[in-house]
């Protein structure tokens, strides 16, 4: 029988894996399919930089500066799904890999406590596919996916890198209004240019609501984020995609605390579009249907509020399209537009709501 201290970390082992298992029932297998494609690709960048020579001290440093972007790219995609636990092992890989940047040893020695945190993004990674079956590989479509994933990766960095010009006043907006509400955000955005330039306005106009509504209503401060045992930096997350069948598909999701049924069902209430008498169980199921009607805010003075999400609405259903919501308290929030492409070919320009 083994001893307390050769079963300890076996026992911290188990407690991680079901930390990453618990992560990946809030994550969809097409979105999730898509990132361990992107993994696989920045793991095999990474493995060749690894195996690279470097004779000098400058051409060691170039090796680092790739290794450190590479993570933290990687790190940015795993924080948008989100998948925390995987996250904080790429954080301490990034963080890893800055101190040998920064070390004074710029030799193989300095690189080792990288490389073990590097293992264990990839022991991680390896858990996800044996559990999931979605293989970490770039297998069938990858070069659909290295359009959607490599080339259109958002963050305040790198946003204009994108080509998307949707994507980075998205980016700008996001800015402002943390910046205002005093909130930590990193948006991610997947695919935007794959947008029919004929329903850019109106994916400004839904998109720029939901940004709002998950910055100022979603997205916790800084503090209580922290409580709850989340990141401090709140995670947003855009992904468009083209389907078949004629379709595509708008993904906006983030990792704040949840629609609050209770407060969503009070604040009908009191605008008369429920009575007060109404079963509170049932319409708790649907207050995620409530938050579309004209009027309704839960916001502290209302006045003058409460129609943004009905014009996201609106345009929806001008683009003969389809909404869902999904939500679960203190974890995330996400809504699902679909839409036929032969919209795009009627629709026109519509001035972003104000």
């Amino acid at each position: 029988m083994g001893s307390i201290e050769t079963l300890q970390p076996d026992l911290q082992l188990l407690r991680d894996e079901h930390a990453l298992l618990v992560d990946l029932l809030k994550v969809e297998r097409t979105t999730l399919r898509n990132f361990m494609a992107f993994a696989a690709r920045t793991l095999n960048r990474a493995r060749v930089q690894l195996q690279r020579r470097t004779h000098d001290t400058e051409a060691y440093d170039d090796k680092l500066e790739s290794l450190h972007h590479l993570y933290r790219r990687l790190l940015r995609r795993a924080a948008a799904l989100p998948l925390p636990s995987l996250a904080q092992l790429l954080e301490r890989a990034v963080a890893a890999l800055a101190a040998a940047r920064e070390g004074a040893v710029h030799t193989g020695d300095g690189l080792l406590p990288a490389l073990a945190c590097a293992d264990a993004v990839f022991l991680a990674l390896s858990t996800i596919a044996q559990r999931t079956g979605v293989p970490l590989s770039a297998g069938h479509g990858a070069r659909r996916r290295a359009r959607m994933g490599e080339a259109q990766l958002s963050g305040s960095a790198d946003a204009g890198s994108q080509n998307s010009q949707l994507a980075v006043a998205l980016q700008q907006l996001s800015e402002q209004l943390s910046s205002a509400q005093g909130k930590l955000i990193q948006l991610t955005t997947l695919g935007l240019d794959q947008v029919p330039e004929a329903q850019i306005p109106s994916f400004y106009d839904m998109l720029s609501q939901m940004l709002r509504n998950a910055i100022e209503h979603g997205i916790e401060p800084p503090a209580q984020r922290r409580a709850a045992g989340k990141n401090a930096r709140g995670s947003l997350l855009v992904e468009f995609q083209l389907r078949h069948g004629g379709h595509s598909e708008l993904n906006f999701q983030d990792d704040g605390q949840g629609l609050d049924a209770e407060r969503i069902v009070q604040a009908a209430v009191n605008g008369g579009l429920i009575a007060e008498d109404s079963s509170l169980e049932h319409n708790r199921r649907q207050a995620s249907a409530l938050i579309f009607h004209s009027g309704l805010s839960t916001a502290a003075e209302p006045a003058g509020r409460g129609l943004g999400m009905r014009i996201m609405r609106d345009h929806v259903k001008r683009l003969r399209g389809q909404i869902q919501v999904a939500t679960k308290r203190g974890l995330f929030t996400r809504l699902r537009i679909r839409l036929p492409l032969a919209a795009a070919e009627s629709a026109s320009p519509v001035a972003a709501a104000g």
